[in-house]
């Protein structure tokens, strides 16, 4: 939801309401038939059937999200055609879990040392002070879940002003955007890490020493093939000065993902499946049983009929369905369609 702005041709004026944005994206869709042909029918005996079916999924999915503007999400579905007659269909949604490959990014120099540096000079009563710099050095500029980064600040006050203190924080910065009815977006941020340490006197100078730990549970969004979401990691570095003043502040933006550069699955640094104990995002339960190494999301149980045919009376009352105890769905034969 947000605000658009139009013209009213009866007041002559510009005015603004609320609208619904919308997009979508479909990054993989596939259809196949399990049981009979596209052309003509055919009858399906009475009882339980079963129809095993496997689907590859590209390696460049995105990955389950979910936030308050949007979502990633996929679902199996499946329907029984009855010809004359409404269709039985279920359908079951899944987790898929999309780890990042900072090697896919072909850029050896991101595990280089880098620095960044900044500096401004406090004015009082439109007297200049000295200048207070900040210096900021990186060892690489990558980072996965459970590693962790020294990153190294050198302070310079050559001011008459205190800095009160000097703060670390990484920030994920995730972009919603919509294409209906026009363009639109919306961006909201995680604090991932959030650091503090003691300020500088007057004429001084420190160096500071930032432990950067991505806790190993932290939810990552890979967005690849979606054009409906965007993520951007930030590093920022400030030396927070008195309130008549503006901080100094230091920017960077490394690169974060599950599988750190020259590493795989399995090493140190390496993407790990998650077992359970935290939900990938806001409003997404974590991840239950896997087949093959795949969190499924609910667990799937044995085969069933294709259709839920519990009756209205039942789901009032709560009873719990046993799908033994409810009538197959009719064979074809016994539709009477002549």
């Amino acid at each position: 939801m947000g605000t658009e702005s139009y013209y009213d041709s009866e007041d002559h004026e510009h005015k603004s309401r609320d609208t619904l944005f919308r997009g979508d994206n479909d990054a993989f869709v596939t259809e196949f038939m399990l049981y009979g042909n596209q052309s003509g029918t055919t009858s399906l005996s009475m009882g339980q059937h079963i129809y095993p079916f496997t689907i590859n999924l590209p390696n460049n999915l995105p990955g389950t999200f979910n936030c308050e503007y949007g979502s990633i999400s996929y679902k199996l579905v499946a329907f029984v055609d009855r010809p004359m007659a409404f269709d039985y269909e279920d359908q079951v949604i899944f987790v898929v879990m999309a780890p990042i490959d900072l090697n896919l990014l072909q850029i050896p120099q991101l595990l280089e040392p880098t620095s960044y540096s900044s500096e401004k000079t406090v004015c009082c009563w439109c007297c200049a002070q000295g200048p207070i710099s900040l210096d900021v050095e990186l060892p690489r500029r990558t980072l996965v879940p459970g590693e962790t980064v020294n990153v190294t600040a050198r302070l310079s006050n050559m001011s008459n002003t205190n800095v009160d203190g000097v703060h670390f924080e990484l920030k994920q910065n995730i972009t919603c955007l919509a294409d209906d009815p026009n363009k639109a977006e919306k961006d909201y941020h995680n604090t991932l890490v959030d650091l503090n340490d003691v300020g500088l006197g007057a004429h001084g100078e420190h160096t500071y020493t930032f432990n950067v730990l991505l806790p190993a549970n932290i939810p990552l969004p890979n967005f690849s093939l979606c054009k409906l979401f965007k993520v951007e990691y930030i590093y920022k570095v400030e030396a927070k000065l008195p309130s008549m003043h503006n901080d100094l502040e230091v920017s960077m933006y490394p690169e974060i993902g599950h599988i750190q550069i020259n590493q795989g699955p399995g090493h140190p640094g390496g993407f790990v499946t998650p077992t359970g104990g935290y939900a990938p995002y806001p409003g997404v339960p974590a991840p239950s049983p896997t087949r093959g190494g795949v969190p499924v999301y609910p667990p799937l149980g044995p085969s069933a009929p294709p259709s839920d045919v519990r009756s209205k009376s039942q789901e009032a009352s709560g009873e719990p369905f046993n799908p033994q105890s409810e009538p197959p769905p009719p064979a074809y034969e016994s539709l009477n369609l002549n």
